[in-house]
């Protein structure tokens, strides 16, 4: 019995998924999912590179290959809801081109877009535009190409919340009201029997951290860590501490703001010409495990309020962990949305790839299959050939054919040797970027530690911090021995420091003594810290421009088994 099956890559907002699905008997199994979180606070590009970087390496670390379906996020796509008349297919599709014109605030050959009809009452057609930067689709699939994937597909995530619900069956009959609660944004679905309205909030649990960012004075990363850590019961905090009292005070205002959102949003939907009136709704994503969020919904919006678990339409496959998956239930409703298309009758969605990559793609899938034609091709007038043939001919051939064969394969031969090089080359990079994804949590631990180091000097603060990695040195080759490895990495954080001589008035003479004084308990305090090797004493420069507040600018060497 043939199977049908799916790869799925949802590059998410905070973090990275690989899931891939098949549909047997008429059941949906889910046979692999691995997931790798995202550093927080990332800006579109640095989050993209990142995102990629933790994609190849869960391909490589599980040999994931084949052709897949890239997921993007909300927060890059342009989303706009059309009424368009309900007329044949064809005619339809012209006029929402024409609407897509006025609704994309670009010149259409800049972007890639794509639509959706999600609902119609037999005169008009609610339809959902998707439009993304074509510059940022070809990079999507370009990056995703390099690490070994064939993207042929770029889905609209907001798409596929209503899609994981129509694989439970109550939930088609019924109108609810889906709630993604991501980092940067949240999604909602009202779906019921006459279809979808699907509508994007740029509000998300990173307004959250920020929040706390900018009431602690702490690193945007440093605070999401404090908040995931307090909310998920990692860190204890006691009620005394002030970052109890930060935490709950945005969290509430985080909730009002989203709550508000929501119901303006609702009463709009209520209001329409379909007259949606939902009668529940469903909460998933990482940001709607804020505490006092569902209680908010429910009261303010008068409505029950559930987790959605799109995994109950789900049978796990052999190799599938289901404690793993339980852990990153709220992070999985889109893959499921997306695997859907292996049960719905009819397929949905939207594909935002650029077409000549797309095409590209197609054409080197078929490639093995023309080369079995040409190769077919080119043989067929052997037998003529040989029959007609006389032995001696017929032998020369033979060699000619060999001589040229062997000029081939010893072609071959160097390229095989030059991609074995460039091979290893990729390695050490590789290993590289698993050193930094392994210890990229040593991050706030480190700054945490620095920052309470230098708050113990009176007076004392950070004005900027660098970070350089030394590859290792490769020994020289000995004859005869095998090659030695290379040394390992190093990591230098430069720091800059000023430090206010409260002694000195403004313009006065700079007290080189007390500057030393403060200067040797800094250092001495730094050392001992369990992230630092050695403070190099040549590094320590020293800038007395401004005399009563001179900087201070020197290096920490970073243990090499808590490498940042």
């Amino acid at each position: 019995m043939s199977q049908k099956k799916a790869l799925i890559v949802n590059l998410a907002a905070s973090h990275v998924s690989v899931s891939s699905f098949r549909e047997e008997a008429g059941r949906l199994f889910m046979d692999q999912f691995f997931a790798e979180d995202l550093a927080p606070g990332l800006g579109d590009d640095d989050w993209l590179n990142a995102a990629v970087a933790a994609l190849a390496g869960l391909v490589n670390t599980h040999k994931i290959s084949g052709q897949a379906t890239i997921i993007a996020p909300s927060f890059l796509l342009l989303q706009k809801s059309l009424k368009v008349p309900q007329v044949e297919r064809e005619r339809q599709a012209q006029i929402v081109a024409f609407e897509a014109q006025n609704a994309i605030p670009y010149p259409l050959n800049e972007v890639i877009w794509d639509s959706q009809v999600m609902s119609s009452d037999g005169v008009e057609a609610e339809v959902l535009l998707f439009a993304l930067r074509t510059e940022v689709a070809t990079r999507i699939a370009n990056l995703v190409s390099a690490t070994g994937l064939r993207p042929y597909a770029i889905q609209a995530a907001p798409l596929l919340d209503s899609r994981a619900a129509l694989l439970h069956g109550g939930l088609a009959n019924e109108e609810v009201l889906i709630i993604n609660v991501g980092a940067r944004s949240t999604s909602l679905s009202f779906v019921g029997p006459a279809g979808a309205n699907i509508q994007s909030a740029n509000i998300g649990g990173n307004l959250l951290t920020q929040g706390v960012s900018d009431n602690t004075g702490q690193p945007f990363a440093t605070a999401e860590a404090v908040k995931v850590g307090y909310y998920s019961g990692i860190v204890h905090l006691t009620e005394a501490d002030p970052q109890v009292a930060v935490l709950q005070v945005n969290s509430q205002s985080f909730i009002r703001r989203l709550s508000q959102d929501i119901n303006r949003r609702l009463i709009n939907v209520r209001r329409g010409a379909a007259g949606r009136q939902p009668t529940r709704i469903l909460l998933t994503g990482r940001g709607s495990l804020v505490p006092g969020l569902a209680e908010q919904l429910t009261e303010s919006l008068r409505l029950p309020v559930e987790q959605f678990d799109p995994s109950s339409a789900l049978t796990p496959g052999p190799e599938l962990n289901p404690d793993y998956l339980r852990q990153h239930v709220h992070q999985i409703s889109e893959v499921i949305g997306e695997a859907a298309s292996l049960l719905l009758p009819q397929h949905s969605g939207v594909n935002l790839i650029p077409r000549d990559i797309a095409a590209q793609i197609a054409f080197d899938a078929r490639k093995p299959k023309l080369l079995v034609a040409a190769l077919l091709a080119a043989l067929a007038p052997w037998p003529v050939f040989l029959a007609l043939a006389d032995a001696t001919d017929y032998n020369t051939a033979q060699i000619n054919q060999l001589k040229a064969r062997a000029l081939v394969l010893n072609g071959h031969q160097a390229t095989i040797v030059k991609t074995h090089e460039d091979a290893q080359a990729l390695l050490v990079t590789n290993q590289l970027l698993e050193s930094v994804v392994t210890n990229r949590s040593n991050w706030p631990a480190f700054l945490t530690d620095l920052q309470s180091r230098v708050a113990q000097s009176k007076n004392t603060w950070v004005e900027e911090i660098r970070v350089v990695h030394v590859a290792g040195v490769a020994a020289p080759a000995v004859e005869g021995e095998a090659p030695k490895p290379p040394s390992p990495p190093v990591t230098k954080v430069t720091v800059t420091a000023r430090i206010l001589l409260d002694k000195v008035a403004p313009g006065k003479t700079f007290n080189a003594r007390e500057l030393i004084e403060r200067q040797n308990a800094l250092m001495a305090s730094l050392k001992k810290s369990a992230y630092i090797a050695d403070i190099p004493s040549d590094e320590i420069k020293p800038d007395y421009k401004e005399a009563n507040v001179p900087k201070l600018t020197f290096t920490l060497i970073i243990q090499k088994d808590k490498a940042l």
